[in-house]
């Protein structure tokens, strides 16, 4: 990376961005030439280090992002003078990646927290008030609220009892979008963050108690957790159930035998890496330092999830050598394909990922936002591609099929199993997790300095010289703090989002 006052460059890329708005006439020495910029180039955009041909690549990082119009030295690079195209990925032979590493430095490692009978160990212990569908959300969201401070009774061993209201369960087909629904909520039920639940249901719906109940079958058994049911229509109505519910919680948080943390192996964190509210600097300082930090979890042994799935188009040459077999980078271009798919079945097009505030912050198109958004992934091998929400492989990196969108991303990384969470954001999205500790990473100082409620870690250090690698130790230091009970800026403003991704969702 080269790099001044200025502008930031990266290796050979025949574009730089400006570090800061650089005025009209400003004169350069960049890689060995001298470049005059036309006209001012706001923070974060990117102007042209030579004349680009018209319909030649323009490259990031080394790799397409979009193809000239005719951009002059100097120039602004914009959505008008480029167009977002990229060159088809060619066939190439498959090397597998080398044989997974664990480092000893990192492998001896530890956090303070909560082992379980399954093997899992969690970051915090949650009880969950879960509606089966939308038809008993209210209710779910109502015992909890009449519960609201009891959990103080049973600090520290609890964290909180959290209701997760959602739209779904019924009023739709009985085929993808339930299972989905009942993936999720099985996740859920039995995350290693979790340490009882009460499920909810009205009685009539899609996923009435036989339901959900089969569904669950499995999760109930290995969570080793106390589950109990309600039915509304079988407790007396609405104002009865809540009655009932909030004596059964009492009752089972009472019995519950206090639980202690305990030094667990760093190999125990499932790491999901998100990223929302984008500007130009998230791909060269936030997104790289989750990266760094996600490899050195695994590094010793854990397990880390990259997502959003409409934030890795055009990435597929960029992970190509790290996919552990031909199978697994085949079930990656199927996600891609799925949603491509589907966008166009539903009639919309898939680049409106790139919002204008994304667009205002310099990523002008899908390809490149994705460029930066691929980072987050660091650099180990992909060991598996999972469905959303589905359990994770408890070491190494997975891609999760999901949306960009940070609630239902954030509930399919928990719902497969990351007990933590890192977040980057531009402008600073504030969404959190109703039961996993979300830090907030910023890709600028300004907007840490902007947002000093919301935001936990300052990545824009980067920009003003501070090493990467140096700021991934701290980084990795936080999350082990926050993995042993530290509290995040999200948990300590009640940020507890749960959303369910409704892609494709007809209702009836």
């Amino acid at each position: 990376m080269e790099s001044s006052e200025l502008y930031i460059r990266f290796g050979n890329d025949p574009v730089a961005i400006a570090k800061q708005t650089i005025p009209a006439g400003t004169q350069q020495a960049i890689g060995g030439s001298s470049v005059t910029v036309t006209a001012a180039i706001p923070k974060g955009h990117r102007f042209a280090l030579r004349t680009l041909e018209p319909g030649e690549y323009i490259t990031q990082f080394g790799y397409p992002f979009a193809q000239s119009r005719g951009i002059a030295q100097g120039e602004l690079l914009t959505v008008g003078n480029t167009v977002a195209r990229i060159p088809e990925s060619p066939a190439t032979a498959f090397l597998p990646p080398a044989a997974p590493m664990v480092k000893s430095g990192y492998a001896t490692l530890t956090f303070q927290g909560y082992p379980r009978g399954n093997g899992k160990v969690g970051t915090r212990n949650y009880y969950l008030v879960v509606p089966t569908s939308m038809c008993a959300a209210e209710t779910a969201r109502q015992i909890a609220a009449k519960l609201e401070g009891h959990a103080e009774e049973h600090a520290p061993f609890l964290d909180g009892i959290v209701a997760l209201p959602h739209t779904e369960g019924c009023g739709c087909a009985s085929t993808g979008q339930i299972d989905r629904l009942l993936s999720v909520l099985a996740g859920f039920v039995g995350h290693a963050n979790v340490v009882g639940s009460l499920i909810v249901d009205l009685g009539c719906e899609q996923t009435d108690y036989d339901r959900v109940h089969e569904a669950l079958q499995g999760t109930i058994e290995g969570c080793g957790n106390q589950v109990d049911w309600l039915t509304i229509q079988k407790s007396g109505g609405t104002r009865a159930t809540i009655a009932s519910a909030v004596d059964l919680i009492k009752m089972r948080l009472q019995a519950m035998r206090p639980i202690a943390r305990q030094s667990c192996p760093i190999a125990s964190l499932l790491l999901g890496t998100e990223c929302g509210a984008s500007d130009s600097f998230s791909g060269i300082t936030a997104n790289p330092l989750i990266g760094a930090a996600a490899d050195r979890i695994i590094w010793g042994g854990g397990a880390a999830i990259l997502s959003e799935i409409p934030e890795l188009l055009g990435t597929y040459d960029m992970l190509f050598s790290r996919f552990r077999t031909r199978e697994v980078a085949e079930k990656f271009r199927d996600a891609i394909g799925y949603y491509l798919s589907l966008a166009g079945k539903l009639g919309v097009n898939i680049s409106d990922n790139v919002v204008p505030k994304n667009i205002e912050g310099g990523l002008i198109n899908s390809y490149l936002k994705s460029l930066g958004a691929v980072l987050k992934g660091g650099s180990t091998a992909i060991e598996e591609v999972i469905g959303y929400g589905e359990p994770a492989p408890r070491s190494g990196l997975s891609i999760m099929q999901g949306p960009g969108g940070d609630l239902e991303s954030v509930t399919g990384l928990v719902s497969s199993g990351a007990n933590l969470i890192c977040f980057s954001t531009g402008y600073g999205a504030i969404t959190g997790s109703a039961i996993c500790p979300v830090l907030k990473i910023s890709s600028t100082t300004e907007t840490c300095n902007a947002l000093p409620d919301d935001i936990d870690f300052d990545a824009g250090r980067v920009l003003a010289g501070e090493s990467l690698e140096e700021l991934a130790e701290e980084l990795l230091a936080f999350c082990v703090r926050v993995a042993s009970g530290e509290k995040t800026a999200t948990e300590r403003l009640g940020q507890r989002q749960f959303q369910v991704w409704t892609a494709g969702k007809l209702s009836l």
